[in-house]
């Protein structure tokens, strides 16, 4: 890895990298509870889901939950991740140095976001009838997930995309500790505790395994100089070829 890549890979960087991700999904969460707060003050208990589902069998399975709790729960939880991922950009390219697209990293960002929302709506759907508002819970982590994947990977591609290997190997850290400590969360809180730490847990919980895994392969690398994730290493029969220059785009 580059010297002025590892200058600011110290253990410290860890803790203050999940500082800046539970912020970012703080302010996310914010915009959410803004949200549920003004809709349930506007249509009321009308929102509530029902007890039951029947179905055409006469067997009643899980909740049945109004089409409107359903639009609701999507647009707050599109809101708060797409505030929340855009604020972690912000945070990261005016206090990390490597970090200096910021106007086309947030395009990014925006434009991703609204993607992932028009492919993810069917789950919503799908989910919701089969579970009613669990389904939606489990839609809206889903949700929150792949944003976050995006917007560390959008981080990481433009500006460190030879070391890519290595971030995700820290994103996908990130995600088992929050599946971890949500889990944890959940069994001994509240619905509203989880619903509020869920996106400051998972953009934390991402920042801290993205840079731990970061700090872990430079001191490999300066320990035993293998250098063994970066893109260029080759491997096996591929040791030695030359890519080929001409071919710019070739799916």
């Amino acid at each position: 890895m580059e010297t002025k890549d590892r200058a600011n890979l110290t253990v410290s960087s860890i803790f203050s990298r999940f500082l800046i991700g539970f912020a970012s999904g703080f302010i996310g969460s914010i915009v959410l509870g803004i949200v549920l707060f003004f809709s349930w003050s506007v249509v009321g208990d009308i929102l509530s889901p029902s007890d039951v589902s029947p179905t055409e069998f006469g067997i009643t399975i899980g909740s049945q939950t109004h089409p409107l709790f359903l639009s609701i729960i999507t647009l707050g939880v599109f809101l708060a991740a797409l505030v929340g991922n855009i604020a972690y950009a912000l945070l990261s390219t005016i206090i990390e140095e490597k970090y200096t697209q910021r106007s086309t990293v947030i395009t990014h960002i925006f434009f991703g976001n609204l993607v992932i929302l028009l492919l993810i709506l069917p789950v919503y759907l799908t989910s919701s009838r089969a579970f009613g508002p669990t389904g939606i819970a489990l839609s809206s982590i889903l949700h929150l997930i792949v944003t976050a994947f995006l917007t560390f990977l959008v981080l990481e591609i433009l500006h460190q995309s030879k070391y890519l290997l290595v971030n995700t190997y820290g994103i996908i850290l990130g995600i088992l500790l929050f599946f971890f400590l949500g889990g944890i969360l959940v069994g001994q809180s509240n619905g509203t505790l989880v619903l509020i730490l869920s996106l400051p847990l998972l953009l934390g919980m991402i920042a801290l395994g993205n840079r731990a895994v970061e700090v872990f392969y430079s001191w490999m690398y300066e320990n035993y100089g293998r250098d063994f994730l970066n893109t260029d290493t080759k491997f096996g029969s591929d040791y030695g070829e030359k890519e080929d220059p001409s071919q710019d785009f070739d799916v």
